[in-house]
């Protein structure tokens, strides 16, 4: 009696010449001709302790006369000898793909492979080197999940499979066996790609989780591990608070909302739309907090459940971060060249704001009225230097306090928000245009950039941006 594994083995072969490679007790052949399956059988192994084994099977069955035993690696000792079907159950996906490429005669055959791990790399294997993958199925034994693959090489043009199909293959996901192996993959994914902080990983198992009809696991975590690629931690500025500011990493989560501030207002938002979770730049705590009540965002979230995730000066500082979404922004119009980072933090040089050469010419009120523009801002403060612009530097937020290193880089024109009284004054002396377009507008751009990379490397994943993240400040024109 076969286990449900070599039952599935058994179920695809159709020839009259099995050759069962690594056969063990000879279990598989011992059936196949005793069902009538098969008129004769090879079993193979590499050692002699099993085929002694298989040998008593294959006495006890009274059908020895029909089998041929074979010490033999892989198929390398096997003769073609109108062998029809091969079967290789119970080794790894690797070893496998290894004893099929050693051999010159698999034209044709009907091959029955059973792989105990690495699936996804026979597969994978088997799409790159000319074989078609007719069939696939699963068994469950227990707590055992495992997959057998029907193969044939028929001169199939050889391709690269999406990563998908190497872990599904031809499965049928209607088949509640198939069901919980996919499963099992999908777990399996997850494990690796929160250990490996591999997001690809992570992706992939959604997609797994939504084929099978079942939620999405993802959990704050990812999020973590995703915002942490996109914006490395490491790059975090002393003093600065960013990272998971409330809420437990492992919570389960299918909408992340997104915003520039945790208010009140975007709270609010969440927990009416059912988000999970809150994706910010500005820290929803940053100052030492002496009471807790609902006034305060982050007690409103934690009361919700809804966890708060923080990157400020990593998102800074990030290659293709704020900065560099302004440089791109502003690149566009005015053809701009970097030439360096206009406040330095980290010993590699990394740091806020950039310095860059202009490839258009404009005078002050002109280019003020570009970054209203740009921005979107309601208004735009500035001085107005009497200069033409050739050289700009610009950092996001409140960077009024760099206006000095924009001045000792040379720069006509530096942008930035949140300017104070003496910083104008500072600039009328030392004759530089001096912008100010506002802290909101000038890192709100950062949230459609976060929004995008989460739905690429998250496509399972519900990403909203907050219809309550406005300018905090109102005007009167």
């Amino acid at each position: 009696m076969l286990d449900k594994r070599l039952r599935l083995c058994a179920d695809m072969v159709t020839g009259k010449r099995v050759c069962d490679v690594g056969t063990d007790h000879a279990y598989l052949a011992a059936e196949l001709l005793s069902e009538g399956r098969c008129e004769t059988a090879v079993a193979a192994d590499i050692n002699e302790k099993p085929l002694a084994a298989a040998r008593l099977t294959l006495e006890k069955a009274g059908i020895l006369d029909r089998a041929e035993l074979i010490l033999s690696d892989g198929l390398e000792n096997i003769p073609e000898s109108g062998i029809t079907d091969i079967v290789i159950a119970g080794m790894g996906g690797e070893l496998i793909a290894d004893i099929l490429s050693r051999c010159g005669w698999l034209d044709g055959k009907n091959m029955i492979l059973q792989p105990m791990s690495r699936a996804d790399f026979l597969i994978r294997w088997l799409c790159e080197n000319g074989f078609e993958i007719l069939k696939q199925c699963a068994a469950v034994d227990g707590k055992f999940r495992y997959t057998v693959i029907n193969a044939v090489k028929n001169g199939a043009a050889s391709y690269t499979p999406p990563p998908i199909f190497e872990l599904l293959g031809k499965l049928d996901l209607s088949d509640p066996a198939a069901r919980l192996y996919a499963e099992g993959q999908a777990e399996r994914l997850l494990r690796e790609g929160r250990a490996s902080r591999r997001t690809e990983k992570t992706a992939l198992a959604a997609e797994i989780f939504t084929r099978i009809g079942r939620d999405t696991m993802y959990c704050v975590k990812d999020l973590m591990i995703l915002m942490d690629k996109i914006a490395p931690m490491k790059n975090l500025h002393k003093g600065d608070n960013s990272g998971l500011l409330v809420g437990n990493e492992s919570a389960s989560v299918t909408k992340v909302l997104f915003a520039l501030d945790i208010t009140c207002d975007v709270v609010r938002e969440a927990a009416k739309i059912g988000a999970e979770a809150i994706i910010a730049h500005h820290p929803v705590i940053f100052h030492p907090l002496y009471s807790l009540d609902d006034s305060n965002p982050a007690c409103l979230a934690l009361k919700h459940g809804i966890a708060c995730i923080c990157f400020h000066s990593p998102l800074d500082m990030a290659d293709g971060g704020i900065n560099d979404i302004i440089f791109d922004m502003l690149n566009s119009a005015l053809g701009l060249k970097k030439q360096s980072v206009l406040e330095p933090v980290h010993p590699d040089g990394r740091g806020y704001g950039w310095v860059c050469t202009s490839g258009s010419e404009l005078y002050p009120d002109e280019f003020g009225k570009m970054l209203k523009d740009v921005f979107g801002c309601t208004i735009v403060r500035y001085t107005d230097s009497g200069s033409i612009i050739k050289k700009i530097a610009f950092c996001s937020g409140g960077a009024g306090s760099d206006l000095p290193a924009a001045i000792a880089a040379g720069a006509d024109a530096y942008i930035t928000g949140d300017v104070k009284h003496d910083q104008w004054i500072t600039a009328r002396n030392a004759g530089i245009a001096l912008y100010d377009c506002g802290h909101f507008h000038t890192e709100d751009i950062a949230v459609p950039y976060l929004i995008s990379r989460f739905k690429e490397e998250y496509p399972q994943l519900e990403a909203v941006r907050a219809r309550a993240d406005r300018d905090p400040v109102d005007y009167i024109l």
